[in-house]
């Protein structure tokens, strides 16, 4: 099963805050690789965040949510590992 992906506004300007280069290759690993096995490549959030779940890409993490139902993934913030949690940013 292919999931279908779809992108917050705030995970779109996240990605406005990384340079070209870093972003393309987030965007390409992103496409590539989590609509083929998104519950088998992320890792599950604990907490506040219980639900979502976390791609590593470097430094950078990328925050998700599955719809299995309507086999969708949406893409919900990206960025460095010591702000993405940050519980404004969500």
């Amino acid at each position: 099963m292919t999931y279908n992906l779809k992108w917050h506004e705030k995970a779109i300007y996240d990605l406005r805050d990384l340079d070209r280069k870093t972003q393309k290759k987030i965007i390409d690993r992103i496409k590539e690789y989590l609509p083929k096995d998104p519950v088998g490549l992320g890792k599950p959030l604990k907490g506040m965040f219980k639900g979502l779940y976390r791609y590593r890409y470097g430094s950078h993490r990328i925050i998700y949510a599955i719809d299995q139902r309507e086999e969708v993934v949406m893409i919900l913030r990206i960025g460095d590992r010591k702000d993405v949690y940050d519980n404004k940013a969500i």
